[in-house]
């Protein structure tokens, strides 16, 4: 009799862990629960003042360029040493790095006219010196005049020769002054900006 019982027990036993075991089994097959992970930051980051080194086509065409602003609007000063040979009017290969600054310049101002005024030093004929600062000025606008998102604009042209200087032509010792005259031979762009439409000369 005792061992009947034990027997019985032991089966007992053994159809309780069978019965358990598909339990078992499937709760050891199951992935836990994965903590999904933080999802990534995409927002913009503030910049901070001192590492805004990247600046936008515009920033960076402008702060190659001379400028000045006037009532009739900004002025951009090209000099003519980097844009022709001595003494002659055709644009040199290496004026297209100024001209296309001065374009994007352009591109992005408002609506209206742009005067080219060409400008020479003193030394030379008064009368040729003219006529070569209306030729420089001419070439300028030609160039302008097929640039996409220019060539629409209106064009006012013309050439003061050596009658408005931006620094002396000579020394104080009445000496001839190089530097004064490199400054003096240029083209000025006059872009419009808010409020203006550029319809007179500067300064």
């Amino acid at each position: 009799m005792k061992r009947a019982l034990l027997s019985i027990a032991a089966a007992a036993s053994i159809g309780g862990c069978s019965a358990n075991a598909p339990a078992d089994a499937a709760k050891e097959g199951e992935s836990p629960m994965a903590t999904p992970a933080p999802a990534a930051d995409t927002a913009p980051q503030p910049t901070r003042p001192g590492l805004s080194a990247k600046v936008s086509p515009l920033t960076g065409a402008v702060s190659g360029l001379r400028t000045r602003v006037t009532d009739m609007g900004t002025v951009i000063d090209l000099p003519a040493d980097a844009l022709f040979e001595y003494d002659k009017a055709v644009l040199t290969p290496a004026a297209e790095v100024e001209l296309r600054k001065a374009t994007e310049m352009i591109r992005r101002s408002p609506s209206g006219a742009i005067r080219v005024i060409g400008h020479t030093d003193s030394k030379g004929d008064e009368a040729y010196n003219q006529r070569l600062s209306e030729a420089r000025a001419n070439s300028v606008a030609d160039w302008l005049r097929e640039q996409v998102g220019v060539r629409q604009r209106e064009f006012l042209v013309s050439g003061r020769g050596e009658t408005a200087p931006v620094a002396p032509n000579e020394n104080a010792a009445g000496g001839d002054d190089p530097a004064g005259r490199a400054k003096n031979r240029r083209v000025e762009l006059v872009v419009p900006t808010a409020g203006n439409r550029s319809s007179a000369p500067a300064g």
